[in-house]
């Protein structure tokens, strides 16, 4: 057997490539697959704009810069569909979750004057 993702060759018995990680699809009795949902959400760290292109592309797993490029096409040729749509995704679209540090003293060692 082999690896889909990066080609090495597989024991039977292996249930994820040791190279890069991927799952074989090969489980054992009693083990369920958790799949992970992703959620559209504009990105926080790699935007432009407004992060429309970003998120889009990290949801439907495609290339950030193709997709902009497709945005500015649209745009241009059917007289601004690709305009009214980012305009539409920036309103309907969520932000991504901020990561903020749980509350409390971030520095124990820190004294309050």
């Amino acid at each position: 057997m082999y690896c889909v993702n990066c080609g090495t060759e597989l024991a039977d018995s292996f249930r994820y490539c040791p190279g890069c990680g991927t799952a074989t699809g090969t489980q054992s009795p009693g083990s369920e697959v958790v799949l992970r949902r992703t959620r559209l959400t504009r990105s926080r760290t790699d935007r432009k704009i407004a992060g429309v292109c970003a998120g889009l592309a990290r949801y439907i797993g495609m290339d950030v810069t193709l997709l902009r490029v497709l945005f500015v096409v649209f745009t241009i040729w059917p007289c601004g569909a690709g305009l009214l749509a980012y305009i539409i995704c920036w309103i309907v679209v969520p932000n991504e979750a901020l990561l903020l540090p749980p509350a409390g003293n971030a520095n124990p060692n820190l004294v309050k004057a």
